[in-house]
């Protein structure tokens, strides 16, 4: 027979088991709910957005330009929701469980007003069928930004400030 105090010991400790299993199974599941695309989901992405601008940007957690672009970004989704959409797409690898997890984390603190897509690849082919200029270096921050029509009209590599963002989408989103 147990005595009660050896009871409660075990019980603290499945308590214990149960608490810790929990949590990695949460840290699984939101690196999961990573919304994983394609190149063709990304141009699909951007049709399915016919009638907004769309500004569209790679980033990577460990990319030091990329985090201090993406406040600006997200103040530009905020100020121009109505009429423009930013489609995120990180370059962390997905393979990568610390990766995930950092890319799980930044978006959890910053709280982006749009989803930040995961690509499916990191490998040289992505970047080519993304876009063939990008192919050539695979710098990051990498933008690029589509009129209402789904035409692109601007192509960027490197890190750009909100005043370079709404200098480039004012006349996209006065255009008719």
């Amino acid at each position: 027979m147990i005595s009660r105090a050896s009871f409660r010991v075990l019980a603290l400790g499945l308590l214990c088991v149960f608490a810790l299993a929990g949590r990695s199974i949460r840290a699984k599941s939101s690196q999961s709910d990573l919304k994983a695309v394609e190149p063709k989901g990304i141009k699909d992405l951007i049709a399915a957005n016919k009638g907004k601008v769309v500004f569209l940007n790679f980033m990577a957690t460990y990319c030091v330009p990329c985090h201090t672009e993406f406040p600006d970004i997200m103040k530009l989704q905020t100020k121009y929701k109505d009429s423009l959409q930013v489609i995120e797409v990180s370059m962390n690898d997905r393979n990568d469980a610390a990766e995930t997890t950092e890319l799980t984390k930044y978006i959890a603190d910053l709280k982006p007003p749009f989803t930040v897509y995961i690509a499916t690849s990191t490998d040289d082919e992505y970047y080519k069928d993304v876009d063939p200029r990008w192919a050539q270096s695979e710098a990051l921050p990498m933008t690029m930004i589509y009129d209402r029509n789904g035409k692109e009209a601007h192509f960027y590599q490197k890190a750009l400030t909100l005043a370079e963002m709404e200098r480039d989408i004012q006349p996209l989103l006065t255009a008719k």
